[in-house]
């Protein structure tokens, strides 16, 4: 019987995410796409983050920059966002915290080990205020990494591999 509910839960699950590669398809001419993507990924009926900071580091040009911010108390409420893209922008725009992760502009984090990768990465989350901090580093394109800052949802288990694995769409969203 717990097998079938899993089963159910990841049936769910994929038929959520598939929606995700046409949506990046159907979308892609969107600067903020990443903006789009990381509020379906934080959303309550998906893995339900309280908040996420999105940045891409890139060592060789000594640079990081904060890309896109959700936090719950300020996420958009009037509908599909994908179906309405200007007000969906406009609301970004406003947004206070996207608008203090996308003023991250720093030298690039130079991972060099754990210790250090962990000082950096919970000195930024205190940066941007994100309390019981997970973060996740991934290669991208061009040798930069994305970085994912997050605040730790609650019932967090086995969801968890799934947003790791699902963190990569954001590499073809374009920098903006």
């Amino acid at each position: 019987m717990v097998h079938q509910k899993s089963s159910l839960s990841d049936k769910k699950l994929l038929t959520k995410l598939s929606d995700f590669s046409k949506n990046l398809t159907q979308h892609h001419h969107l600067e903020n796409l990443s903006e789009f993507l990381l509020h379906d990924v934080c959303a309550a009926d998906l893995f339900a983050v309280p908040k996420a900071a999105y940045l891409v580091n890139n060592p060789d040009f000594s640079c990081l920059k904060g890309v896109a911010g959700y936090h719950i108390p300020e996420s958009f409420i009037k509908g599909d966002h994908w179906n309405n893209q200007k007000a969906f922008t406009s609301h970004m725009k406003s947004s206070q915290f996207n608008q203090k992760v996308r003023s991250v502009q720093d030298k690039s984090l130079v991972l060099e080990g754990k210790n250090l990768e962990n000082k950096k990465i919970y000195g930024l989350a205190d940066q941007l205020e994100i309390h019981d901090p997970l973060y996740h580093i991934w290669r991208m394109k061009h040798d930069n990494q994305g970085v994912l800052i997050f605040e730790r949802p609650q019932d967090f288990g086995t969801d968890q591999e799934h947003l790791l694995r699902f963190l990569y769409m954001l590499s073809f969203c374009p920098v903006f």
